[in-house]
């Protein structure tokens, strides 16, 4: 039937019927694919629940009873949540709905509410901002109590306590006992905390905060008056923030009471060349006050224009820098001076010029050790004696991050703390390994860097600190088996492994293509998917592999025949990926159009299954073309730092003469496609190579040399950061070396353009300015050549909007049509031909 669908299809355009109608009959096709996610599964692992959309407007919620193979469709709801083995909890804008899995029997509770189900006893807390209404329900549905006037309310884990406020009543409530207690209090309370035995409760005011804590020992609630320091004002504006440690610190933020008051003359701007661009933005300042001896640990200094603090770990050790240092602003990974200080601001150490981005450094506080990346190696640095000793052997390599060719100055990855011992865990390209800060030992954890397989540690929230504070920094306990995701870069096969740090055991799972791994009584739920390969649903249990779910199973017949090759192809620079793609019914007898999509690596889009339709916001959809006839390549490209332009040729050319050899392309008609970076990297190409006989560049960059003498509205920075030390990879100033930067402008090679090019801008773009497209255009108008400029009115740098994005995604397609295949132009294309 699919397949009969396909051969009309075909006809039609054929025919050269309108190309609504062709449209039309696409998207009746289309609409019959979708993309699946498991969104929630029970604890025993005998259901879960499914999610199916595409862009046409499904979005089906579906129940798979695993071991019955029953699917059952549910309605529409956007939280699922299984209170137990048999018990699941949906809700929407519009009502809770409790069902028993076993008899189907359901209970709604009516309202719009926030869902949180208690890990100690039978119930479930609903809670309604907008109404402060607050219920206690069990996980059968029955309503247990209802309070009015709840503004705030806090679940405490711990205890099972559940803390709110209503009017004047602080309420703690436990919910496994039903014993009750109310305090009375005489402010309105934004903030609740509990830690250990006390609660705490604040009224947060411009000059002062109302702090109430109870202790549940001896149920004592007591009062104290926080007087916000002379310059500053609190807000609830950041009422997250509010924190109390070790049940003695008292840590929230302060706004700069100068900058609140700033008057600023709304029709003037006014920018200064020795100011930080940030410097206007309202950051926020630190503040620390001892409850147990009422005053300061820490005082916030006003002479810190753009301060930004990091707690380092749940006790009192934290940093601070302010970015107003960084003037210049040319850094995307900023050099500045860190303020180390310890115990909650009782001692202070400099540490001078390091990278502040997360995970460039973290703290050991047993050894007093900060450790940090100085951009090729990890260095740990005692702050008593002031010795510094490479953490990393000699002859290893690849620590550096390849983020915009190792521009980023960054670690291949973030390192992990280890709980109870002074070590970290840390990653090259491949692999991880484990360092001891007290012997500086250095021990490998996995071995994949001989097979091209990378490791990735497999982190839950649980990993990471719950302060707003901290750091991103993740905790792992080596007592328990560590679960890691492999990925092979040449085969793009994944699977996962555990492996036990005690005995130095590694216990691999089945090779596929995997994307996540989820754990159940029993056993786990892996989920597949990839390109041309709809998403599938396996289960594990006792060592035995046992597929439950495919999606599209039918429908994927529509694309039977296309098919996919990852190859390596090689160049001075080295040894990188490719994916082709082959279009449905692919006949190696028949020459075919190729259409090669670019933006620095894409080859790992086919780590992703993607539905066929017409309105991406990038404009390029590769299945909607290869079930129309084309081959399309998606290649990663190389690059040498400060010769983008050579090398990006070199490495396409490259890439597309071995593509050559592996499919039946038709060399005459091979176009040409870039969005963004990628806009930039297609106007290289037209500018510089023979290869195309078309192009479609969007958003694209065309003049470094302007882009970088101007202000990014999207980053707030100075475009010279992203042209020196971002993807232009010019890791040179404008100033000194224009002629490098004339060298990789697309626009200054435009005397060379042979080929007609389609180029697309929204005018609202704030990441690249449109004017970036327009002077590319009037150069090939200036010579009389042949180029279509679309400027969408209302859209940014990306189409966003669902008429023009059907609207581009057709022009972009009916361009290739017609420069590709020979097809009649549509009337828009027209007035280039004549």
């Amino acid at each position: 039937m699919m397949v009969t669908r396909f051969y009309i299809l075909a006809f039609l355009l054929i025919q050269g019927l309108c190309w609504s109608q062709n449209i039309d009959s696409l998207n009746a096709v289309y609409k019959q694919y979708y993309e699946t996610a498991l969104r929630a599964n029970s604890p025993n692992g005998r259901y879960v629940i499914l999610n199916h959309s595409n862009t046409y407007g499904k979005n089906d919620y579906e129940l798979l009873d695993v071991k019955m193979d029953k699917t059952t469709m549910l309605g529409n709801y956007d939280q699922f949540q299984f209170l137990n083995d048999d018990l699941l909890l949906m809700r929407n804008s519009n009502h809770c709905r409790f069902t028993d899995l076993r008899t189907g029997q359901s209970t709604e509770v009516s309202g719009n509410y926030i869902i949180q189900p208690t890990q100690e006893s039978a119930q479930v807390i609903l809670f309604n901002p907008s109404l402060r209404e607050l219920l206690l329900v069990s996980i059968e549905g029955k309503v247990l109590w209802r309070k009015q006037d709840v503004r705030v309310y806090q679940l405490d884990t711990t205890t099972n306590n559940l803390i709110y406020t209503s009017g004047n009543d602080l309420v703690v409530t436990n919910l496994t006992s039903y014993r009750s207690k109310t305090y009375k209090v005489n402010s309105d309370i934004q903030w609740i905390s509990s830690v250990d035995q006390r609660i705490y409760a604040a009224n947060v005011q411009p000059k002062q905060i109302e702090l109430y804590s109870v202790d549940l020992r001896s149920e004592k609630l007591t009062k104290q008056l926080v007087a916000v320091p002379e310059g500053f004002e609190s807000t609830t504006r950041l009422i997250t923030y509010l924190e109390v440690r070790e049940n003695e610190h008292f840590i929230f933020p302060l706004y700069l009471k100068s900058k609140l008051e700033r008057y600023e003359n709304p029709e003037l701007k006014i920018t200064y060349s020795n100011r930080n661009g940030e410097d206007k933005m309202l950051y926020y300042h630190l503040g620390i006050y001892n409850l147990k001896n009422e005053q300061w640990d820490y005082l916030p200094d006003v002479n810190d224009e753009i301060p930004v603090y990091k707690f380092l770990n749940d006790k009192g050790d934290f940093i601070v820098y302010d970015l107003a240092d960084d003037v210049v602003e040319e850094q995307q990974n900023r050099i500045l001076d860190l303020n180390l200080f310890l115990n909650y601001g009782k001692n202070s150490y400099l540490l001078p010029q390091k990278r502040i981005e997360e995970g460039n450094y973290l703290w050991d506080r047993d050894t007093k050790q900060f450790v940090y990346f100085n951009d090729t190696t990890w260095i740990s640095h005692n702050i008593i004696t002031g010795k510094e000793v490479d953490l990393i052997p000699p002859n290893t390599k690849g620590w550096t991050s390849l983020e915009h060719s190792g521009l980023a100055k960054a670690p291949a990855t973030n390192p992990v703390k280890i709980k109870g011992k002074c070590a970290i865990m840390i990653s090259n390209h491949f692999d991880y390994f484990v360092i001891d800060l007290k012997t500086m030992q250095l021990k490998r954890v996995t071995m994949g860097e001989v097979a091209k397989t990378k490791y990735q540690l497999m982190l839950s929230k649980e990993h990471y600190p719950k302060s707003s504070w901290n750091i991103r920094i993740a905790e792992i306990d080596l007592s328990k088996d560590l679960l890691f995701k492999t990925f092979n870069k040449l085969s793009y096969d994944s699977r996962f492994a555990t492996v036990t740090d005690k005995n130095n055991k590694t216990t691999f799972f089945q090779q596929g293509h995997y994307r996540d791994i989820i754990p159940y009584d029993n056993g786990y739920f892996l989920t597949s998917g990839f390109a041309l390969e709809p998403f599938k649903l396996t289960i594990l249990e006792r060592g035995k592999y046992h597929t439950v779910y495919e999606s599209l199973k039918k429908e994927k017949k529509g694309f039977e025949g296309a098919r996919y090759e990852i190859f390596q192809y090689k160049t001075d620079l080295g040894t990188s990926n490719a994916a082709l793609l082959l279009p449905v019914n692919y006949d190696p007898n028949k020459k075919y159009p190729m259409i090669v999509n670019i933006y620095e690596e894409l080859s790992h889009d086919v780590l992703f299954f993607l539905q066929p339709y017409l309105n991406i916001m990038t404009g390029f959809n590769y299945m909607h073309y290869l079930m129309n006839g084309y081959i399309v390549l998606l290649p990663d490209l190389q690059y040498e730092v400060a010769n983008v332009k050579n090398s990006v040729l070199l490495s396409l050319e490259k890439s597309i003469d071995s593509a050559k050899s592996l499919a039946s392309i038709d060399d005459k008609n091979i176009g040409l496609i870039g969005l963004s970076y990628g806009g930039y990297e297609t106007g290289l190409a037209l500018t510089n190579s023979k290869y195309f006989k078309t192009g479609v560049a969007g958003v694209m960059i065309s003049d470094l040399v302007s882009h970088a003498l101007s202000q990014s509205e999207f980053m707030t920075k100075p475009n010279y950061m992203r042209a020196e030390n971002h993807q232009m990879r010019m890791n040179n100033s404008v100033l000194d070396h224009w002629s490098l930067y004339l060298e990789n402008s697309p626009v200054y090679h435009v005397k060379n353009i042979e080929v007609p090019v389609l180029l697309w801008t929204g005018l609202k773009d704030k990441n690249v300015s449109p004017a970036q497209a327009r002077m590319f255009f009037m150069g090939i108008k200036r010579q009389m050549k042949k180029a279509v400029l679309l400027e969408y009115i209302n859209e940014t740098h990306n189409v966003l909007q669902p008429f023009n994005q059907l609207d581009f995604n057709i022009k972009i397609w009916q361009w290739f049509e017609y420069y590709l295949k020979n097809k009649k132009p549509a009337d828009w294309i027209r007035p280039l031909t004549q």
